[in-house]
Formats: structure tokens, C-alpha cells, sequence
């Protein structure tokens, strides 16, 4: 990160920086910039919600297989004289 010019608390978690290289947008939560050298404040958090899209897209996919894992292995024990 170049020499910030305003750096601006968002949340207790989230805060934006301008420095001489872009817009930086950093997530104490997670530990890690979610934006970093965005031209302006809104490709910063374009850039985050990009980032957290995809990251719950993979969330969502791994927990359905599980799903499915979990679904396969209870229907070995379930009984089959339901009907």
C-alpha cells in the first residue's frame, strides 16, 4: 500500500483507505484487504462484494454436497416399509 491520504472507519470491521495508488478496503474480521489499488471509493467495494460472491457461492456449493453425502448415508438406515 502506497502513502494513505484519508483513511475512514466504516464499521467496527471495515475500513476504507485512499492512498496515492487507488482505493484500499480492509476486514479486520477476516485479516486481509477485500479491495486493493480500486480507481474510486465504489470499485473498492465493487471489488468486495465481488470477492464475497464468490467466496459464498463456494460456501454453498461444498455445503449441498455435504448435503447430499449426509442424505446418502441416513437413507442407508432409513426403513423401507414407509409405504
Amino acid at each position: 500500500m502506497a502513502n494513505t491520504i484519508v483513511a475512514t472507519k466504516l464499521s467496527e470491521t471495515l475500513q476504507i483507505s485512499e492512498c496515492s495508488d487507488g482505493f484500499w478496503l480492509y476486514d479486520k474480521t477476516r485479516g486481509m484487504n477485500l479491495s486493493m489499488q480500486a480507481k474510486t471509493f465504489n470499485d473498492a467495494f465493487v471489488q468486495a462484494l465481488t470477492y464475497y460472491q464468490k467466496q459464498l457461492s463456494n460456501v454453498e456449493k461444498s455445503y449441498w454436497a455435504l448435503q447430499g453425502q449426509v442424505d446418502s448415508f441416513v437413507s442407508q438406515f432409513a426403513d423401507k416399509q414407509d409405504d
